[in-house]
């Protein structure tokens, strides 16, 4: 005749299961949702465009650009950016890159940010994760003062929907030593 074991050591058993798997499966959500955040990069030989629009606007921008780390605000004319207009935001660093501002938004990423002009990266009211990304590619193109690339994965718009959205920020320069605004533009992929 078969022997069971008593119903604590049974329970104690399922409870340890379960307890591993949530374990497992909180750590895969962290390590995901941490490698989401922490995907920008900045643009190199190697980086592949999911869009040859971004790749169009990165050569612009290199071609005004030179030798230079960036160009000038004056030497970015919106009819040479025109298939890009409604997609690009303008946006200017406060306080060395604690905070970014937005001067300018295009009609197409109105559904991503709201009517955002005017109004401070940290205080818009988009989803959470669509802040955190766009802050840190702001900040990497900062301190390195280079064009960023990025793809934001299962970001949600302010209609609640999930989208993915590629993106490449390139700085501008006044003075060719700081970075006095970068510009961004965002592409929904699907």
């Amino acid at each position: 005749m078969r022997s069971w074991p008593p119903i604590a050591s049974r329970l104690s058993c399922w409870v340890r299961e379960r307890l591993y798997f949530s374990t497992y499966v909180a750590e895969w959500i962290n390590v995901t949702s941490t490698e989401r955040r922490k995907s920008s990069a900045v643009i190199n030989g190697e980086t592949v465009f999911e869009r040859p629009a971004v790749g169009r606007l990165v050569s612009h921008w290199r071609e005004v650009c030179g030798d230079r780390m960036a160009p000038r605000r004056d030497e970015v004319d919106p009819i040479d950016l025109f298939e890009f207009l409604p997609h690009i935001a303008m946006i200017k660093p406060l306080d060395a890159g604690a905070d970014f501002q937005f001067s300018l938004i295009g009609t197409g990423l109105v559904k991503l940010y709201g009517l955002v002009t005017r109004q401070n990266v940290s205080r818009i009211e988009c989803g959470p994760e669509i802040r955190e990304a766009l802050q840190e590619s702001l900040q990497l193109c900062m301190s390195e003062k280079a064009p960023v690339h990025d793809i934001w994965r299962n970001v949600r718009t302010l209609s609640q929907v999930d989208v993915t959205i590629e993106v490449a920020f390139v700085p501008i320069s006044e003075d060719g030593i700081e970075v006095s605004r970068i510009l961004g533009y965002h592409i929904i992929l699907n």
